[in-house]
């Protein structure tokens, strides 16, 4: 007997990746996607006996869970759908199941990020085996309390909360497995616990962004203020970027030094953020180019990639706080990153901005006073 085919719609790599092995080796079929558009289309062509549906973010900070889900029952009413996101008012509506939009999505069941794995796999096994309806489906750590009959959009913490659950529930999945597989399988129980360190790391980013952003906004951030070599923080960020066999960024700098003053570890900061989208966003091996030069009394930073762009209507909202592209929402990211360098570029007296941008790639400029 084949596999049974279901379908996991997550925007998180590592998270989607995670969950897809629980479902193979529970004997299922996973096929995962990121893109809720493309919901229908891989409904339609791998017939799957259960959906697996995360809440993606929209930029307005509104769930598309509800959305999805009605949809799903309208096209395919004894299709099974579980609700798999990190929301706790999301899952106390659905769990409730008296508002409107809770009806109409009709969930088989309800899963929380974190969530512990042999609960997971429960519900998954109740709603493929369709012996379990949405007022008595497994619901893991759901929040409790009063609902209004329409729960209104989720805000920026809500976006905060759902970013951060998202390690949060490979590290706990992670440590599970690893737990699993101890002084039985030590290849395995080693996958496992530095997956759960490298999302650890993730976590660890994502709240220095929130702790930055925080201390930004309240006037609160302080800068320690010295002369240093803009020139050679360069080169020491590209060596941290640029580690594959074959160098992939470019530098055309000035001979000697370029002096500037400022907080070196801010600069650094703002340096290492703009090379890590570029790399982030640009295919294997292609090209980054970067420029250091002098203008009169500022120094430029150029970084060109050959990546996915931003689209032009999207690039007034680039360096809004919590702003992710459309093109870029696949990739994990609290979108806090350009806002904070920016930011602290202005607190050193220069600017970040986005000069160009298309299918081709983007390019991307700092400035910082030249110390005389």
């Amino acid at each position: 007997m084949s596999a049974q085919n279901v379908l996991l719609v997550e925007d998180d790599a590592a998270l989607s990746e995670f969950v897809g092995g629980l479902l193979t080796h529970a004997g299922y079929h996973p096929v995962t996607i990121a893109d809720h558009a493309l919901i229908g289309a891989a409904v339609d062509r791998w017939q799957p006996r259960c959906v697996i549906l995360d809440g993606e973010i929209r930029s307005t900070g509104a769930s598309r869970t509800w959305d999805d889900a009605a949809a799903i029952r309208r096209a395919h009413p004894t299709l099974p759908v579980v609700m798999f996101t990190a929301d706790g008012a999301a899952l106390a509506e659905a769990d409730a199941n008296t508002s409107r939009r809770s009806r109409a999505a009709s969930f088989a069941g309800i899963v929380s990020k974190p969530f512990v794995i042999e609960e997971f796999l429960a519900t998954v096994k109740s709603a493929v085996e369709g012996i379990a309806a949405a007022a008595d489906a497994i619901t893991v750590f759901p929040d409790v309390g009063q609902l209004a009959a329409d729960w209104p959009d989720m805000d920026l913490i809500g976006m905060v909360v759902h970013e951060l659950r998202a390690p949060l529930t490979v590290i706990r999945g992670q440590a599970q497995l690893a737990r699993r597989q101890i002084g039985r399988d030590a290849v395995k129980e080693r996958v496992a616990i530095d997956t759960a360190i490298a999302q650890a790391d993730r976590m660890s980013a994502m709240l220095t962004e929130l702790l930055d952003h925080a201390r930004l906004s309240s006037n609160a951030l302080t800068l320690k203020v010295i002369a240093f070599d803009l020139a050679g923080a360069v080169v020491e960020a590209i060596a941290r970027h640029d580690y594959e066999a074959t160098p992939r960024i470019r530098l055309r700098r000035p001979t000697g030094n370029v002096p500037v003053r400022g907080d070196s570890g801010r600069v650094a900061q703002i340096l290492d953020n703009l090379l890590s989208n570029s790399v982030k966003y640009s295919g294997p091996g292609d090209p980054i180019e970067v420029s250091l030069a002098v203008e009169g009394d500022q120094a430029l930073v150029r970084i060109a990639d050959h990546g996915l762009g931003v689209p032009e209507g999207e690039r007034g909202m680039l360096f809004t706080p919590f702003f992710r592209s459309t093109r870029t929402r696949h990739v994990p990211g609290t979108g806090l990153g350009l806002h904070i360098s920016r930011r602290l570029a202005e607190r050193h007296g220069g600017g970040l901005r986005l000069v160009d941008s298309s299918s081709a790639g983007s390019v991307f400029v700092l400035t910082l006073p030249v110390a005389m």
